[in-house]
Order: C-alpha cells, then sequence, then structure tokens
C-alpha cells in the first residue's frame, strides 16, 4: 500500500462531533449532507460522509456554534465513507477558545 505524506504546516486535533456540509453541485443545485468532523486545524478541517464531494467545491460546514466556509481540496473512498480535505477561506482563529468542535 502506497501512503502519500503531505508535509503538515499547522498542527491537527483530533474531534468527533456532527456537522452538516452544504454545497452546489456543477449544475447549481443545492446539496446537503450529514457528517462528522474529525480533526481540525487553524486553516482546515477534515470531515466523514457518506457521498462524495467534488474535489474544487465550495462548501459550508456548519455544526452547533459556527459555520466555516473553505474548498473540498481531496476525497477519498475510506470503508463505508468518504475522507474529505477541506481548506478554510480563513484561519479560524476562535477555534482555541471556543474548543475544536463546531
Amino acid at each position: 500500500m502506497r501512503r502519500i505524506h503531505q508535509a503538515r504546516t499547522e498542527p491537527r486535533i483530533a474531534v468527533i462531533c456532527r456537522i452538516s456540509v452544504v454545497w452546489e453541485d456543477p449544475d447549481g443545485s443545492p446539496k446537503t449532507q450529514p457528517g462528522m468532523l474529525e480533526d481540525r486545524s487553524r486553516s482546515g478541517v477534515g470531515i466523514s460522509v457518506k457521498a462524495p464531494i467534488p474535489v474544487g467545491a465550495k462548501v459550508k460546514v456548519g455544526g452547533r456554534h459556527r459555520e466555516l466556509i473553505g474548498v473540498v481540496r481531496h476525497c477519498h473512498r475510506h470503508e463505508f465513507n468518504y475522507l474529505v480535505g477541506i481548506q478554510l477561506d480563513e484561519a479560524d482563529l476562535s477555534w482555541a477558545s471556543l474548543g475544536a468542535g463546531l
């Protein structure tokens, strides 16, 4: 099995919390699905969802307390779900004080 190594510029914190993710299909139709926040840093989040989200899609990831906006950088199948990496449009500087969850 080949492993892809990516240099991380920020530490990631493992998190488990329910989220919803919203994006538009290429035809402009809105899509929404529930998921789980798996990990996060100040500039990105990793989520787990049941259906793939296209790379390059603009997404809103919402939780109980706030919403983050970003772009899907990778999406790959892992067992029964898809792991999606999202680069945030703006660094979430409040995450340390509000907790790692959303």
